[in-house]
């Protein structure tokens, strides 16, 4: 590995001082690595967002070995489309068995009706991806806004984060294009979701009865682009970051059913008022009795400063030994700032917050903790990092 930095920055108002760190290089020339799971043998699997068909990697960190397993599906490969979020089975050291979320042109058709995102298993098996089994489908895509984080969660269902597909228009007769999509509850776009990992619906999902077919795995809505998601251990709170369009970026609670109010209101905006921003051209009133009693605003908004928005990406929760002062604290990565938060939390409120990289690396996709408790973050720039103590 390549020594890099070697950082320590103060934070905002600390109980105690922040452990010094330094950050290596583990592997670059990756073009995109969307997301990073790691499996129970230590190999870091990661995907790539810009290929032309389905595929999957792996690290071996003692050796910086990378395997690639390569599959048969056509991928949508255009802007922030491609091949994005990916999660392992629990049970994967037995069933080589993981789930990726990727962008498509459906019927192979390259038009603006046509681009859809898609979650699928997959098994590892022969060096190869094989025995696709598409768990949800004709989710609305767009050359920006496509979501797609998925995780597994503490109730054994998988949930995936799809944005609302930008500017695509409507797919179903009579519902709204653009942003207003994400409050359709008939459209797949600027929603989270909740299925059974052979993608089977659980009729316990809060429309399940009000809807029909796909859209039945709708858990919340009212999303514009949520990069992240991640289960808090012990509560099992599902938190989420979500992209503003150039203001009130936010971190949100994940509550089922909730509508999280775009593109109607914005970031921390309480219900029953209007607010006109002017960095975004927007007037968003967060009114109407639709939204009463279902709207849940974010808990926290964002901005960067001298730039109006952050981008923020994905996040995880620090359970890691090497940094034994992070035990249980929120970590989360930013685009356009280029940045790594901790958030230190008192039940569901921020108690303090420090920035622990600034933009030296460029644009931060996504992060993880190695069994090694380190922190492994991957950049745009085509680099897998690693967070360590500077003992």
């Amino acid at each position: 590995m390549r020594w890099i930095a070697l950082l320590l920055l103060t934070g905002f108002a600390l109980a105690q001082p922040t452990p010094s760190f330094r950050i290596e290089e583990v592997a670059r020339n990756l073009g995109v690595p969307w997301s990073l799971k790691f499996a129970p043998d230590g190999r870091l699997f990661f995907t790539q967002r810009d290929r032309a068909t389905i595929g999957v990697s792996a690290l071996d960190l003692r050796t910086g070995r990378i395997t690639t397993y390569e599959g048969e599906a056509a991928v949508r490969d255009e802007g922030e489309g491609g091949v994005m979020g990916h999660e392992l089975d629990p049970a994967f050291a037995r069933n080589n068995k993981l789930y990726i979320c990727y962008s498509y042109w459906k019927d192979g058709v390259q038009s603006e009706n046509n681009r859809r995102n898609r979650l699928s298993s997959f098994i590892l098996s022969a060096g190869r991806l094989t025995q696709e089994k598409v768990l949800l489908d004709e989710m609305l895509g767009w050359w920006n806004h496509n979501g797609c984080r998925v995780v597994w969660g503490p109730d054994n269902k998988l949930y995936v984060s799809m944005g609302d597909a930008g500017d695509a228009p409507s797919n179903v007769p009579g519902e709204f294009g653009f942003a207003a999509k994400a409050q359709s509850l008939k459209l797949l776009a600027g929603k989270i979701f909740r299925i059974n990992p052979d993608g089977s619906i659980p009729t316990d999902n809060p429309f399940y009865a009000q809807t029909s077919g796909a859209a039945r795995a709708i858990w919340t809505l009212g999303h514009r682009n949520p990069q992240g998601l991640a289960f808090q251990p012990v509560t099992g709170l599902l938190w989420s970051t979500e992209h503003g369009p150039n203001t009130r970026d936010e971190l949100n609670i994940i509550r089922k059913g909730r509508n999280y109010g775009w593109p109607r209101c914005a970031g921390t905006q309480p219900f029953g008022t209007t607010l006109t921003v002017a960095a975004d051209n927007i007037t968003f009133n967060c009114t109407g009795g639709d939204l009463r009693e279902s709207y849940q605003p974010a808990l926290r908004e964002y901005a960067g400063g001298n730039e109006p928005t952050i981008a923020p990406s994905n996040l995880i929760f620090y359970s890691g030994n090497a940094f034994p002062q992070w035990k249980g604290n929120l970590l989360f990565v930013t685009l356009k700032t280029g940045r790594l938060y901790r958030l230190e939390l008192q039940g569901e409120q921020i108690a303090r917050e420090e920035i622990l990289i600034n933009n030296q690396y460029g644009r931060l996709r996504d992060l993880a903790v190695g069994p090694d408790g380190f922190i492994y973050i991957s950049t745009d720039n085509g680099q897998i990092l690693s967070l360590k103590p500077n003992l």
